[in-house]
């Protein structure tokens, strides 16, 4: 695929990965806090009763335990948040680029489609000519038979004919099946029983586009 395309799904990939590892960072520490903020409504809630254990030291260690895990908490999701904007901010404007370059090349492979259409058509015609080729040579063995056949006759001796096979090959194996232009479009590779006509490179080459 075209580079610009693969920067973008690889920034995406990074973001996403970033914003996967802050998530569950936020995650921990938002339970540490809400563990943390359950001690403290705890404490305070024994605070002052009669025959408590619980000091205004331990209110103040776990008020302060609560204070320390709520600024992670939101310092967490403040680098989540952030990353977030990034990852869109970054990902929007690259869009243009991509669309930019998705155009170059559609126009380019239309290009080359059409360049290969056309030396399609060039082939079309190179094959019936090499049609006609074969009915000639057919043709012409016909009238050697013929013509011998007449000459040997004029001398008065009975011919010995030699027996006329149909057009060969058959006019079958000159076409191309729908069978067989489907397969290419689908599987992207000649049908197995015609790799034997083209060099293995050439049979299994892929389709690329010439930067400008």
């Amino acid at each position: 695929m075209y580079p610009e395309l693969n920067h973008f799904k690889q920034m995406k990939n990074e973001y996403d990965a970033d914003i996967a590892r802050a998530q569950e960072k936020w995650q921990q520490l938002n339970k540490q806090k809400e563990w943390a903020s359950t001690e403290y409504e705890d404490l305070l809630n024994k605070y002052g009763a009669r025959n408590t254990k619980v000091t205004m030291e331990h209110l103040t260690e776990a008020k302060n335990s609560y204070l320390a895990a709520m600024e992670k908490e939101r310092a967490a999701m403040e680098h989540l948040d952030e990353l977030k904007e990034n990852r869109d901010d970054r990902l929007s404007e690259y869009i243009k680029t991509v669309y930019t370059s998705r155009d170059r090349e559609l126009n380019a492979s239309k290009s080359s489609m059409e360049k290969k259409i056309d030396q399609l058509e060039r082939l079309k015609a190179e094959y019936l000519m090499m049609v006609q080729q074969i009915q000639e040579i057919h043709a012409y063995r016909i009238s050697v038979e013929k013509e011998t056949n007449e000459a040997i006759n004029s001398y008065h001796q009975s011919y010995e004919p030699k027996e006329i096979l149909p057009l060969y090959p058959p006019l079958a194996r000159l076409e191309i099946p729908l069978s067989d232009i489907q397969y290419v479009f689908q599987k992207g590779e000649l049908p197995g029983h015609l790799n034997k006509y083209l060099p293995f490179n050439e049979t299994h080459s892929s389709f690329s586009i010439k930067k400008p």
